[in-house]
């Protein structure tokens, strides 16, 4: 009898016919906490991506997903996948896979659809869940290449809480610094370099042998975040053209992949911890005061306030909208959005907190009335103490509204004694962009954690040359006593001599004083 098989039998048929292989997607994790800087980030990656097509998914705790709104804005990204109401560790985890397997099924009608995937989590979701959802080897999430989980750490916070004893009570941080592969230390740019070191001590104490990196405003190489290589370009050869788009390809498995084993050990080990937050989204259908604004970021924020971020529009401004943020050591971020001078004017801030709190108690706070005369003579005081400082120059906008030039002080940092004659030679002579000096000037300023809120704005002036052109300046309302108002000057000169040495300090002086 003969037992021989024919092992290519049907070979043709099977491999001709066989259904192609579906893909995986290679994906990176974003964890941090409330305000470290995690959409910066994802921001920064969409930048300089090149020709990568990345899709981004984005948890956000508060009802509404206002990192999303941004991040689309750009118009970067293949594809945006909305996370909102929860948290993707728990309350949306069912939403979560269902959004990630739509994507995937998107993927295999178009192959080159997208190249990587995104995930930002929210700053109150346990990375570990997260992650070991991710490295599932059955069922939907399977196709998933988890390559890193990034956790983004401001680097201030860090560095002041371990050297106060007080970091590692916080147990949701020390869980998604423990469950990172790359750990950004951001926010340098507003942290003192002991302090880093203290951060960095932190980190490798609770996770040892972690990569670390101390970035600013999450500026790092694509190739630290995700696994891609250039490609393309001859060797030994660089490119200086701005406008070249450089091409990345993604890596196949490599050493440097996650090890899921490490990934369960660590978290049946450590076991996963997840904070108890709530949001509350406060919309005033009318423009706020930004007097009664800065007295409520003062003096009557809710206790136990994480995080703020969202839109808002002031009523001595009613033609500009902001966006806002507040975030760890009570930081400040306000900028202009450009480009909505058509736009209905509108406020919408998503708060979370360690408790509950109405809408209804945050327009009392926000909506109640202010008094005109007293803030008018706090301006005045403020403008005549700026003119007289040769830091500044007092700006005046005549077409400007009558509440705006009452209730606000508008004024620019320019550093150079004898005033605005001689910052047009200065434009001229060494290209001083006194704009983005003043642009540098006001970010620091609300980073410092004073709870002074400075409004940037842009508006038509004249140049001291008579010469129509855009201003850049700053806008305060200074509601505090005389005394509080010369040690806030007097911080407001520190920060300056900061940025001036930053901007003016490549010019020498001439004898003659110039």
């Amino acid at each position: 009898m003969d037992y021989s098989a024919n092992l290519f039998m049907r070979y043709e048929e099977k491999t001709a016919f066989r259904k192609p292989k579906k893909k995986s997607i290679p994906t990176v994790l974003i964890t941090g906490c409330l305000g470290a800087g995690k959409t910066t980030l994802v921001n920064h990656l969409l930048e300089s991506k090149g020709d990568l097509r990345l899709a981004v998914a984005v948890n956000d705790f508060s009802e509404k997903n206002f990192d999303t709104e941004m991040l689309r804005k750009s118009g970067k990204a293949t594809k945006m996948i909305d996370l909102s109401k929860g948290c993707i560790c728990c309350s949306l985890s069912d939403g979560f896979k269902d959004a990630v397997w739509e994507l995937l099924e998107e993927s295999d009608r178009d192959l080159a659809d997208v190249d990587y995937l995104v995930i930002e989590s929210s700053g109150v979701t346990d990375p570990l869940l997260v992650a070991s959802t991710l490295d599932e080897r059955f069922g939907k999430m399977s196709r998933i290449r988890l390559d890193q989980v990034v956790c983004v750490v401001d680097a201030e916070w860090l560095g002041i809480a371990w050297g106060q004893g007080r970091a590692k009570a916080n147990k949701l941080l020390m869980s998604q610094i423990r469950s990172a592969d790359v750990v950004l230390l951001n926010k340098t740019d507003l942290c003192p370099h002991a302090t880093l070191g203290l951060a960095k001590q932190a980190v490798n104490e609770v996770a040892p042998g972690v990569h670390i990196i101390a970035c600013c405003q999450g500026k790092v190489g694509l190739s630290t975040i995700l696994e891609v290589e250039i490609v393309g370009a001859g060797e030994g050869t660089v490119s200086h053209d701005p406008s070249e788009e450089v091409m990345y390809a993604v890596k196949g498995a490599s050493e440097r992949l996650r090890g899921k084993k490490n990934l369960m050990e660590n978290c049946l080990s450590n076991g996963a911890t997840h904070g108890s937050f709530t949001s509350c989204l406060f919309a005033p259908k009318k423009p706020i005061s930004f007097p009664a604004f800065q007295e409520h970021i003062r003096r009557t924020l809710p206790q136990g306030t994480r995080r703020i971020k969202g839109e808002i529009s002031f009523a001595e401004l009613p033609k500009a909208r902001f966006i806002f943020q507040l975030s760890g050591n009570n930081r400040v971020d306000l900028m202009e959005e450009m480009g909505n001078e058509m736009l209905h004017p509108s406020t919408s801030l998503a708060y979370i907190l360690d408790h509950d709190v109405s809408a209804i108690d945050l327009n009392k706070q926000m909506l109640r009335p202010v008094d005109s005369g007293e803030i008018q003579h706090l301006v005045g005081v403020m403008k005549d103490l700026l003119k007289k400082d040769p830091w500044f120059e007092v700006l005046e906008f005549p077409d400007t509204a009558t509440a705006a030039r009452d209730g606000l002080a508008f004024f620019r940092l320019i550093g150079i004694e004898g005033k605005a004659g001689k910052i047009y030679e200065f434009e001229r002579l060494y290209g001083i962009d006194f704009n983005a000096m003043n642009m540098e000037y006001v970010a620091l300023l609300n980073g410092c954690g004073d709870t002074h809120v400075f409004l940037p704005f842009q508006a038509k002036g004249v140049s001291s040359a008579g010469i129509p052109k855009t201003l850049q300046g700053l806008a305060w309302t200074p509601r505090i006593s005389h005394e509080d108002l010369d040690r806030c000057l007097q911080r407001m000169r520190e920060v300056a001599a900061v940025v001036c040495k930053r901007h003016l300090g490549h010019i020498r002086r001439c004898n003659c004083g110039f």
